[in-house]
């Protein structure tokens, strides 16, 4: 029995290298595997629940502090607990795939999804360069716009939001970043970010909705004018959907594919890892194993974000001076942010004020 998985990203190879009850071939379309990047590549401590270490190369720095801003200016240093870690994302993919071979999971390249034909409970998968291959189970791991989901009847309604990112330089010596703080902008877009790879180099974006008020391309360029952009890093991010299909006979969807993404920072990579490992584990019973271990963290992300996107600028900065107060500072510092359902309610327990907004989720 043969498992195809299409997508050579962190979920589709992370899968290939966790099989255990079958053997997989991986198919991606790309000429190389991590190119182009469409990631900010910052990740949690989290990443260790999946693997076992991340090679020193693949490691672009370490980020011990999150200085958060208001519209009205004024900031937070919320001091993590835990550092984050900054990702060569090319690299940290490379590894990835090295590990789906080395478990005997080979990679074809240049390998684009265009269908696939059914006959005996097997799938003839069909590419665009002329070739096909015959598989048992199907994974779509080939990202927010899912062919394998789509053919399948499985994409659903999702939400997908453009993100504009670049890697970025200091003009003037007199600039310099704070090499291990990320920046995060409240009020600007969806979520803005500006990530620091060095003193004198970040990764600096937006995600967010063009409307009458909000021009995303507008936004980011005078976020990112002070700066030398090096090479953009442009994506587009799926909406955690709680109403996904995640599996139906044979087929099944990880990662973007599945919009397995947190509506509040729009990281999934942990997310389709371990999603990947439930797969992994076992075919059977995957939706519903995803569903109980890290639905309900997804969908608390997603009212989060809900409500977020309702507030307006004096509502952020008011939030902001929540956030001051030294005991709702201290569940921030610890929280990891990709387990909201570990802290939320200890916040709203100590910090009664919070409460008004959810009501936000009742107006229209």
């Amino acid at each position: 029995m043969t498992l195809g998985i299409i997508g050579a990203g962190p979920a589709g190879s992370f899968l290939g290298a966790k099989i255990g009850w079958d053997k997989s071939i991986i198919f991606d379309g790309k000429p190389k595997i991590g190119s182009p990047i469409q990631c900010t590549g910052i990740i949690t401590d989290s990443i260790y629940r999946v693997i076992d270490e991340i090679p020193d190369n693949v490691i672009v720095n370490h980020i011990d502090t999150f200085r958060i801003f208001a519209p009205d200016g004024k900031s937070i240093d919320v001091d993590l607990d835990k550092e984050n870690i900054i990702l060569h994302r090319g690299k940290f993919d490379q590894h990835i795939a090295k590990l789906a071979k080395d478990n005997g999971t080979p990679i074809k390249l240049n390998h684009q999804l265009k269908g696939w034909k059914k006959k005996n409970n097997k799938y003839r998968l069909l590419f665009t360069n002329g070739k096909h291959h015959d598989v048992d189970y199907l994974v779509g791991a080939d990202g927010p716009h899912s062919i394998v989901a789509k053919k399948a009847n499985m994409y659903g309604e999702r939400e997908i939001l453009p993100g504009i990112q670049a890697r970025v330089r200091i003009k003037k010596q007199s600039q310099k970043f704070d090499k291990n703080v990320t920046q995060i902008l409240f009020g600007l877009g969806e979520f803005s970010w500006i990530v620091p790879e060095s003193s004198t180099i970040a990764r600096i974006g937006i995600i967010g909705k063009n409307t009458k008020h909000f021009n995303l391309k507008k936004a980011f360029d005078n976020l990112a004018e002070p700066y030398k952009h090096l090479e953009y890093q442009s994506g587009q991010i799926p909406m955690y959907n709680p109403k996904q299909k995640l599996q139906q006979d044979n087929i099944a969807l990880i990662g973007d594919a599945a919009t397995q993404v947190k509506a509040t920072t729009y990281g999934g990579i942990t997310y389709g890892m371990l999603s990947a490992t439930y797969l992994g584990d076992q075919w059977e019973g995957y939706e519903k194993k995803f569903n109980s271990k890290l639905g309900k963290d997804l969908w608390i992300s997603l009212k989060m974000r809900e409500v977020l996107n309702k507030f307006s600028e004096k509502e952020c900065d008011e939030l902001l001076e929540i956030f001051r107060k030294e005991g709702n500072k201290e569940i921030l510092e610890k929280m990891d942010r990709n387990f909201p359902s570990k802290f939320i309610l200890k916040l709203l327990m100590k910090e009664t004020k919070l409460w008004k907004y959810g009501f936000k989720l009742f107006r229209k």
